[in-house]
């Protein structure tokens, strides 16, 4: 029997532990598209931001693509409203996730599984892709876990999700974890750095982590839930963290058939060590 339960709040949905009252994290959606925000460590610091000032459609742990398309139509599913600038090319062919109301909420013994089904609507409201979008929220003993995985399906045509840097499942790390607050990035063989370090190259994980005075480390790690796929990494100093399988190539699915992904995501409290990276690699 589950310990957890969901709190719901306007459109966001809290898994709480019911003995202790520790929010795990949330997960919602707007008009625009779903993601997952709050993401609490064990200690409750939070590990990733809802949205930053000038990057508005960065939001938590999100999907996105830009450009999809689909025949002779195409849209773009990165930016999304507030606006930038008159100019931004990121508005253009501007489409929008449209996230079922009902969610299939699933409580077992380690959190709360949530499963969304997803409209990808180019902008004149045509749905060009359907997805399902599958959130686990746990909790393990040296960390908060967050496994996002995304099924994209061709049913309105074949599909092609042209070669771009915008894509496809990341975070917006919270800024407390920047280097630029003195954070550090962290990958595997003891890579530690600023974003050069993991940037457009492979690692089997990529982390975040900083000190708070008075409360000790604390930090956010992220990995690919596929066996041998280590990359590519887009990774920015400014808090990015992105997995983009479209960095480096066109990927095409046929009319009905899935592309997945999935990333497993780990808030956690104290210092990353190679034990604990290597446990939390595990497929």
């Amino acid at each position: 029997m589950s310990k957890f339960e969901v709190i719901v709040n306007a459109r966001t949905h809290l898994v709480v532990d019911i003995d202790t009252s520790r929010c795990l994290g949330g997960v919602g959606a707007n008009f625009y598209r779903p993601f997952v925000f709050p993401f609490y460590t064990p200690a409750g610091h939070t590990v990733i931001q809802e949205f930053a000032f000038d990057h508005p459609f960065h939001n938590g742990i999100f999907v996105g693509q830009a450009p999809v398309k689909v025949e002779d139509r195409e849209a773009w599913f990165w930016g999304s409203p507030p606006r930038r600038s008159f100019t931004d090319r990121l508005f253009e062919n501007l489409g929008r996730m449209e996230t079922e109301k009902e969610i299939d909420i699933a409580p077992h013994a380690d959190g709360v599984q949530f499963v969304q089904k997803v409209i990808w609507r180019d902008a004149n409201e045509e749905p060009l892709i359907d997805e399902v979008r599958t959130v686990n929220l746990y909790s393990i003993a040296d960390g908060t876990v967050c496994e996002m995985t995304s099924e994209k399906i061709a049913n309105y045509g074949d599909v092609e999700y042209p070669q771009t840097k915008y894509g496809s499942i990341g975070m917006r790390v919270e800024p407390r974890l920047l280097p630029v607050m003195g954070g550090v990035v962290i990958g595997d063989n003891n890579r530690r750095g600023k974003v050069e370090v993991i940037d457009e190259n492979t690692s089997d994980f990529v982390a975040y982590q900083n000190q708070l005075p008075g409360h000790g480390h604390f930090g956010v790690f992220m990995m690919i839930l596929e066996e041998e796929i280590r990359g590519p990494w887009f990774i920015r100093d400014y808090g990015m963290a992105l997995y983009n399988p479209t960095q480096t190539g066109t990927i095409s699915t046929p009319q009905n058939e899935t592309w997945k992904i999935a990333l497993r995501f780990v808030a956690y409290d104290g210092e990353l060590t190679t034990a604990r990276a290597e446990k939390w690699c595990m497929v």
